[in-house]
């Protein structure tokens, strides 16, 4: 077996036994060692690997909870090496091998089996070769073909010809030289393309700009032709396990990203429906609360009382409905995005709270703001819900606002700062979490904890941050950053 690419995580000591032991087996091995899971989840790609190795003493249990899907979609096998006496794992996806006195002379029979079963589970990868020059061919014929039984593989020699196979038989890549008969290496990376199969160029054209124009047209990866020995279709092997492991990764992802889209709309859907069963018929229990008040002027003061618990009662969880279908929503409204002259934002948002203002006599100053690009519906609401937190938790002042928006470093960062009540430190975080007050029910400021995850969330939804600088009687300044243009 040739060409493996081999990740280790193994002590000092293991890694250089293990090691003299499969180059003893294996030819033109890679070997790729890593001292701990910290160091392997900080550098390793994955798709660049073909086997897996790792001392259990070095991994903890996140460790195969996380690779186990990759591993499942790739076929990649993961070897644990066991001590003696440890208990073995419930994990399909993980082998065992237990260090005993002759593990290492196991160990390159037990690395060709499972790459055996690997092969024989998911049968041959087909590969169609696009070359015209009879030199290249027997380079590809002897150096790739005879040496990777593990691939099925074509030759055909024109852009006709590719089209034409490409029609007839399924295949996993095509690997193209640049100079053809009937076009250019441009030329089979758009039939490739339009075929939705990755392509590697193999070309004489050895210049970084080449390259670059490759890759940018669609190429998976280029490889520089050895136009005297062929010894470029040695390293092939590695680019074409790259290249493969890859496109099932992105396939996966595709799928993660279809499923999550999916699940999102449901999840509207339930919210939309939710929403509107329950608003129902709590309108109508104020609706029905508002007629015994008018109708029922001469009731005892308990009773009164007690309605006007029931209405506030009820109010309440019409906040809460509502709090919960916005929160819910907000993903598909961040897609939205346009450029948003903020300042007008955030006198929208103004506008929206012009009777809480009118009531308490708020003053509100917002100074020029420049554009960003986002979701506007979702400015307005983050900079309503912000200001409206500045008047509601004024104290006995009457509330003095300030927006504004300065340059930071490579982010643009909005402020929104009051007079109010302030905020503890100790709860600086604490008040982002959803459901989450400061106040009891029965204190004078209403809500029911929604208004700063919504405004977290929204920051989240357009990939900024959001903190606040607060002491308790010393007022607010909820600040907010997103990344420069």
């Amino acid at each position: 077996m040739n060409n493996l690419r081999i990740i280790i995580i193994a002590d000092q000591q293991e890694k250089i036994l293990i090691s003299e032991a499969l180059n003893a087996a294996f030819q033109q091995l890679q070997i790729t060692c890593y001292d701990n899971q910290h160091d392997f989840e900080k550098s390793v790609k994955l798709y660049n690997c073909d086997f897996l190795i790792a001392e259990e003493s070095l991994v903890n249990r996140g460790f195969y909870t996380q690779l186990s899907p990759f591993l499942e979609l790739t076929k990649i096998p993961l070897l644990i090496l066991k001590d003696p006496g440890s208990q073995s794992f419930n994990n399909h996806v993980v082998k065992e091998l237990t260090k005993d006195s002759d593990y290492l002379q196991q160990l390159p029979s037990l690395i060709s089996q499972l790459i055996n079963e690997q092969i024989a589970a998911t049968g041959q990868n087909k590969i169609l070769f696009l070359e015209d020059e009879e030199i290249d061919i027997t380079f590809i014929k002897r150096k790739f073909i005879k040496l990777n039984p593990q691939y099925e593989c074509d030759v055909v020699s024109s852009i006709a010809d590719l089209r034409k196979q490409l029609g007839e038989k399924e295949y996993d890549l095509v690997v193209s030289d640049f100079h053809l008969p009937d076009g250019n290496a441009f030329d089979s990376i758009a039939t490739a393309k339009a075929a939705d199969i990755p392509i590697v160029i193999v070309t004489g054209q050895g210049s970084e700009k080449t390259a670059v124009e490759l890759m940018k047209s669609g190429a998976a990866d280029y490889l520089i032709k050895d136009k005297s020995m062929g010894e470029h279709m040695l390293l092939l092997p590695s680019i074409v396990k790259s290249v493969l492991n890859f496109k099932k990764l992105e396939n996966y992802n595709s799928g993660l990203l279809e499923m999550l889209q999916t699940k999102n709309q449901d999840l509207e859907r339930f919210a939309h429906i939710i929403a509107h069963d329950l608003r129902s018929p709590i309108a109508s229990c104020l609706l029905l609360i508002n007629t015994l008040q008018i109708l029922g002027e001469d009731l005892s003061p308990d009773v009164q009382e007690t309605m006007e618990m029931l209405t506030e009662v009820s109010q309440n969880m019409t906040n809460t409905i509502e709090g919960i279908y916005q929160y819910t929503v907000l993903d598909s409204q961040a897609d939205a995005f346009v450029k948003v002259d903020m300042k007008k934002a955030a006198e929208e948002a103004l506008q929206n709270l012009k009777v809480k203002v009118t009531e308490c006599g708020a003053i509100v100053n917002i100074e020029p703001m420049p554009e960003i690009s986002a979701n506007y519906v979702a400015m307005v609401q983050l900079f309503q819900n912000l200001m409206g937190n500045g008047i509601k938790y004024r104290g006995d002042k009457t509330p003095e606002l300030t927006v504004r928006s300065f340059k930071q470093a490579d982010e643009q960062v909005f402020a929104i700062s009051d007079n109010g009540i302030g905020i503890a430190k100790e709860n600086h975080k604490k008040i982002f979490d959803i459901f989450s007050r400061l106040h009891s029910s029965t204190s004078q400021y209403e809500g029911v904890g929604m208004g700063l995850t919504i405004v977290k969330r929204i920051i989240e939804r357009h990939n900024g941050r959001i903190w606040v600088e607060s002491d308790l009687g010393m007022g607010t300044t909820f600040f907010f950053a997103f990344k420069a243009a």
